[in-house]
């Protein structure tokens, strides 16, 4: 079915399409009646099915930024659960300390030339970066730069779909609710980070983001934007955060969480090349950063299933593990918490300096 729907509907498109996709994310505070979960929840809108597994990696893995000359190296503090695009990236997850990380396409992000003072680190290990070495955002963000405010490390990208940049931007959550988002503009890391900033879309810069919510907020109840397009959806799902009601259990913090998301995504429709920042929204995540779930939900087939990473050895003991998405939809459905099976790591994209 991915490949059919692949043929149909991008591939006469896919070489003369502007590199940009929508993907949006939202986090969830379920209120007082259910102590204040935090559960998050983003959309996969890309122009191709991306090749998803889930893996599940423990504390203890020494890892290279896989940026060739002077790259960053690191030792995993933390296991998490993620998602992949290609097996070359890591673009989504949750870490044992229920740290979230959701990578979002920024057409407009620019990691600069390359800079040998900073240790390099590929794109396809930027968020894998965090959920492996920090159990808070503000833990996350207080580490970026060093004593004399350089930044410690310098993220580098190559193309994987020809014509189609690989990059982005990227928010951070942890199970108090406090969020960051990151993204390189001009070459220069920009962070914003507040629990308020709980809303992210693709495009544009987060600051434009934010000037779109100030423009809509007052005429919110009367009027909102109903375009696919990033800005709009933006501004719905801002709406939507705003007024969302509170819960007393997981499930219905989940359920409201994924309402959200379900209400602006992208339908299976035909890319124009008038319109290249609308994909159809391929997949979608719910995590649970208190009970440590991680729910994955297809938009492609009817698959909805969940992994509870307390049933999982994350701490040293246990093994780099992998759940391919690439089987019968009717395999995964429910609880996948032991289908998951040994495997080395994933090879992330790896940029040669």
């Amino acid at each position: 079915m991915h490949l059919t729907f692949v043929a149909l509907y991008i591939g006469a498109f896919l070489h003369a399409l502007a590199p940009v996709n929508g993907c949006s994310r939202v986090n969830y505070d379920s209120g007082l009646a259910d102590k204040n979960r935090i559960v998050v929840g983003r959309s996969m809108d890309w122009l191709q099915w991306t090749n998803s597994s889930l893996w599940a990696f423990p504390a203890g893995i020494e890892r290279s930024g896989a940026a060739g000359n002077y790259s960053l190296t690191w030792k995993s503090k933390y296991g998490s659960v993620i998602t992949t695009m290609y097996d070359l990236a890591t673009v989504d997850g949750i870490n044992s300390k229920g740290l979230v990380g959701n990578t979002l396409y920024l057409a407009s992000g620019d990691y600069g030339e390359r800079d040998f003072t900073r240790r390099g680190l590929s794109i396809g290990l930027w968020q894998q970066y965090f959920l492996d070495n920090y159990a808070t955002v503000a833990e996350a963000v207080a580490d970026l730069y060093t004593s004399s405010g350089a930044e410690k490390f310098q993220v580098v990208t190559k193309e994987v779909i020809p014509n189609v940049p690989s990059i982005g931007h990227i928010g951070l959550t942890d199970p108090l609710g406090d969020s960051a988002i990151m993204e390189y503009l001009d070459g220069k890391l920009v962070v914003h980070h507040s629990r308020r900033f709980n809303v992210l879309t693709n495009e544009p810069s987060y600051d434009q983001q934010l000037a779109i919510d100030e423009y809509w907020r007052p005429i919110e109840n009367s009027s909102l934007p109903g375009t696919d397009r990033p800005a709009d959806r933006f501004a719905r799902l801002s709406h939507y955060i705003r007024v969302a009601p509170t819960s007393d259990n997981e499930v219905l913090a989940v359920s409201t969480t994924a309402g959200m998301l379900r209400a602006i995504s992208v339908p299976l429709e035909p890319v124009s090349i008038d319109t290249p920042n609308i994909s159809p929204t391929l997949w979608r995540t719910y995590a649970d950063t208190r009970a440590l779930k991680y729910y994955f939900e297809g938009a492609l087939e009817p698959m909805l299933f969940w992994v509870d990473l307390t049933k999982l050895d994350l701490n040293e003991t246990g093994q780099s593990m992998v759940l391919t998405l690439n089987g019968t939809w009717t395999d995964r459905l429910g609880d996948m918490s032991t289908r998951f099976l040994p495997a080395a790591p994933f090879v992330p994209i790896t940029v040669e300096s």
